[in-house]
């Protein structure tokens, strides 16, 4: 295989992991009958959080731990519309533009500067051909979907207890 075609292969597998990643969240969170559309703002302060610590040298090993600043987000917009009752639609646009400025405002003094991608860090194992080696999510992002008859998430929402919870919850929410 030319290393145009691995080097595509590899940077569409970039760009869709944490895409689909976000659509299984929310695939699971509209079973339970919320409406979550925030999605993309929660994405971008975890990602403009992580990125701003991992590309400082000594500051590396926090770089996962501030990804999760998106999931602080989600426990916002949890409490706003579970807790206090907001309306779901609005509380998520709102999130969405909140995540949106708060990346362009951090993010700006980060522009032109290049972290490790995929792609590139897949090159270097590319030797071998297995994309597998390319990076620690998007195998388990598939693994959601693919591998397994039915996937984990229908697996989850059609053959548990909890899904069959979580998804009557929803029908009549």
């Amino acid at each position: 295989m030319s290393a145009l075609i691995v080097n595509s292969l590899l940077s569409v597998i970039a760009a869709a992991t944490p895409l689909l990643l976000a659509a299984t969240g929310e695939l699971v969170t509209e079973r339970s009958g919320v409406l979550n559309l925030g999605v993309e703002g929660m994405m971008l302060v975890g990602a403009i959080a992580g990125f701003a610590v991992r590309i400082r040298p000594g500051l590396r090993r926090w770089g996962l731990r501030l990804d999760r600043c998106g999931a602080l987000i989600s426990l916002v917009f949890g409490f706003l519309t579970l807790t206090m009752l907001a309306n779901q639609i609005a509380t998520g646009l709102a999130l969405t533009i909140f995540g949106r400025g708060f990346s362009a405002l951090i993010g700006a003094g980060f522009v032109g500067i290049r972290g490790t991608h995929l792609a590139e860090a897949a090159c270097a194992a590319a030797d071998g051909h297995s994309v597998h080696r390319a990076g620690a999510v998007w195998p388990g992002s598939v693994d959601l979907y693919v591998v397994h008859r039915p996937g984990c998430v229908a697996w989850f929402l059609y053959r548990t207890h909890a899904g069959l919870i979580l998804r009557s919850v929803g029908d009549f929410a």
